[in-house]
């Protein structure tokens, strides 16, 4: 290789654009050891938001609903504060966003992944803005209070994280709180493993009554779950499942992630700790999810897990070892429990629909019918009337409409019998009241009163209102093993008919409740949910397919499983060496164990900012591991070029030497030969 005199190779191109990309690196890294102050949101939904507990009387606006109490005021506890605070939380992001925008004119940054996350949230809007029953889905319904504002913040929260969270010093600093707010969750949660709820002592009085009704001897909390059921200050024990299979894979890696001793083990018994309330609870969402999440865990270590097995002994030791105190403990409930919800029986019901129409009651019992009907004439006789399917009287006295003279001096109440053994468990007799005739009819011992107005018959429901039955479609291979998954089937047989009502748009957000038969009242019989008002699917999918809509639910899925493909490939080859990496991975683990645990539960406003919050910090840390990454590369070209450069260099010096050298040797020869010329020139 040879070079021209005095010149060396040009590298400034290479280095220029190499200096450019790290110029840009460094814009992003602001490895300046401050505090941002922009986390400081995230902070108080990771910390705060799951511990806020208040009563609070609200309004119901449901009384109208025929299958809704009389009562327009009702009282909450774990709910309503906490979509209150979220809500406020979310608008101070979007101020903050809006400013960087606009005010310090900073470009704010994007990636493809956020194109189904905002598309389902502009869906849910839509969805809010054309419901039937829009009041609700903008404020939100008593028993859920996750109105379309509150979906609109969980989107936001995956953008806000993503957008600030941009060291690894955030992280740390975002998980030092969240260990301290699930810390004093823990304490409460063992002390109502216990039988020491916090919450039905003093201090949880102080906590959770406000002052007119704390100062009230007479006002009195009442608790719906056993003494010993963990519930947490997630409203319900099932909720402590997700709640768990959230969080608890962050802890764990967390403690292999932990150099120092006493930090790993804090860690470990955080993640115990969270094992023993899901036990507590009894919620099968929560092992599922757990399960689940450590599945995903050894498909991304692999063969790398070796590294980790006296960590990974220790834990499975700790878990077999609390599993069987604590079913001990609970005199075998635990496994009770679980052997209760694998059981799958199909389920007859013998009553199957009952009609109120304008001229009858029809009861369908087992194969047949039964047509009663009780008419006042104007001469204040009574025609009554009992018929099967056919046609044919099922009275004792076989007449198909037989007349009946009420006695002013006796209380008017009639019962009639029959001999059909088709209709033996059922028995009926009427009454009037008001001029009005009552039906009042027992099947298979349990009470339907029916009242007749002249133009209809109506059923008088368990709330006292005069109410039309309502006999929904199902699906009928749900129906008959509704009883399974603690009466999950029966729900989910009930809800997937609706689906196809709200394939583009949903009933709304928050509007489950609405939309859900619960004014079937022979099925809410059969069910078991006589007294209960359904105001969820407890599935997650069922739920945003409903109330957003199916193709909402199309972009929630596609906006979860890319993260979840791009997060798995990049952890599989990540150097887990670094404590950001292992939280990254916990969060892709736990926010796999919750979307499985939504198979059997669903969204509510006591977990679900978490999981959005969690996933926003997990693109942020995918986002930053890639920074870093490309910065690698860059150090290493840079590294390859500069040791080019001098190689060449010194290339390019050597060949100087010996050109100099050279000339040194031919300068005598040379002046030898001019000088000849020279007298040549004078001859």
């Amino acid at each position: 290789m040879s070079y021209k005199k005095g010149v060396k190779p040009d590298n400034s191109n290479t280095k220029k654009a190499a200096d450019t990309k790290q110029k840009s690196v460094n814009t992003e890294r602001k490895a300046n050891g401050k505090f941002n102050p922009y986390i400081l949101p995230l902070l108080f939904i990771l910390g705060i938001l799951p511990l806020i507990v208040r009563l609070k009387v609200v309004k119901t606006n449901m009384e109208n609903f025929g299958f809704y109490s009389i009562a327009d005021q009702t009282e909450d506890i774990f709910l309503y504060y906490k979509s209150i605070f979220f809500i406020t939380v979310c608008s101070i992001m979007l101020i903050l966003i809006i400013a960087q925008a606009f005010v310090h004119h900073r470009e704010l940054k994007a990636t493809r992944l956020f194109i189904p996350l905002a598309a389902y949230a502009f869906l849910a809007f839509l969805s809010a803005v054309f419901s039937d029953y829009a009041s609700f889905s903008f404020t939100g319904i008593v028993d859920h209070f996750e109105s379309v504002w509150v979906l609109l913040g969980y989107a936001l929260c995956v953008y806000y994280a993503f957008l600030f969270v941009s060291e690894t010093k955030d992280v740390e600093v975002l998980m030092s709180v969240f260990y301290l707010g699930t810390v004093l969750m823990l304490l409460i949660g063992l002390s109502q493993a216990f039988s020491q709820d916090i919450f039905r002592s003093g201090l949880g009085r102080w906590l959770l009554l406000p002052k007119k009704f704390y100062d009230n001897p007479d006002a009195q909390l009442k608790f719906e779950f056993p003494l010993g059921r963990v519930y947490l200050t997630l409203f319900n024990p099932n909720y402590v499942g997700s709640y768990v299979s959230l969080i608890s894979p962050v802890f764990l890696m967390l403690a292999f992630a932990k150099k120092k001793v006493w930090l790993a083990v804090a860690n470990i018994i955080v993640y115990i700790g969270l094992l023993l309330c899901i036990l507590g609870s009894g919620s099968r969402a929560g092992f599922i999810g757990v399960a689940f999440s450590l599945i995903l865990l050894l498909l991304i270590f692999n063969k790398k897990l070796i590294k980790y097995i006296p960590e990974a002994l220790i834990v499975i030791v700790l878990i077999v070892g609390i599993v069987y105190t604590y079913n001990n403990y609970s005199n075998g409930q635990l496994l009770s429990r679980a052997k209760q919800a694998m059981e799958i029986e199909k389920t007859e019901y013998n009553l199957k629909a009952i009609e109120t129409n304008d001229d009858n009651v029809v009861i369908h019992y087992l194969d047949h019918q039964l047509k009663l009907s009780v008419y006042v004439r104007d001469d204040g006789t009574v025609e009554v009337g009992a018929l099967d399917e056919n046609g044919k009287a099922v009275n004792e006295n076989g007449e198909l409409i037989y007349t009946v003279t009420p006695n002013p001096d006796s209380e008017n109440t009639y019962d009639f019998t029959t001999t059909d053994e088709r209709f033996s468990n059922i028995s009926f007799q009427f009454t009037l009241f008001q001029g009005a005739p009552v039906l009042y009819v027992n099947i298979d011992r349990k009470n339907w009163t029916f009242i007749y107005d002249g133009t209809t018959y109506y059923y008088i429901n368990l709330m006292g209102k005069a109410v039309k039955m309502n006999n929904a479609e199902y699906v009928e291979g749900l129906s008959n093993y509704g009883r399974a998954f603690s009466g999950r089937f029966f729900i989910w047989s009930r809800t997937l008919p609706l689906l196809k009502h709200y394939i583009l748009l949903g009933s709304g957000p928050d509007t489950f409740t609405l939309t859900f038969p619960n004014d079937d009242y022979v099925a809410m019989y059969n069910g078991g949910y006589e007294n209960i008002l359904m105001t969820k699917p407890h599935n997650l999918y069922l739920q945003i397919a409903v109330q957003t809509g199916f193709l909402s639910l199309i972009c929630f899925l596609a906006f979860y499983i890319w993260y979840f493909i791009t997060s798995f490939k990049l952890y599989v080859r990540a150097d887990r060496s670094k404590s950001i990496v292992m939280v990254g991975i916990g969060i892709l683990c736990g926010t796999f164990g919750y979307m499985i645990g939504g198979i059997i539960n669903d969204s509510m406003i006591v977990i679900a900012p978490l999981y959005w919050v969690l996933i926003g910090i997990g693109f942020a840390i995918n986002s930053m591991i890639k920074r870093d990454n490309a910065f690698a590369v860059i150090e290493t070209i840079e590294a390859s070029e500069t040791k080019q450069a001098k190689t060449v260099a010194k290339q390019a010096d050597t060949a100087d030497k010996q050109e100099e050298a050279v000339e040194q040797d031919e300068t005598p020869s040379e002046a030898v030969n001019d000088s000849s010329d020279n007298t040549e020139n004078i001859e």
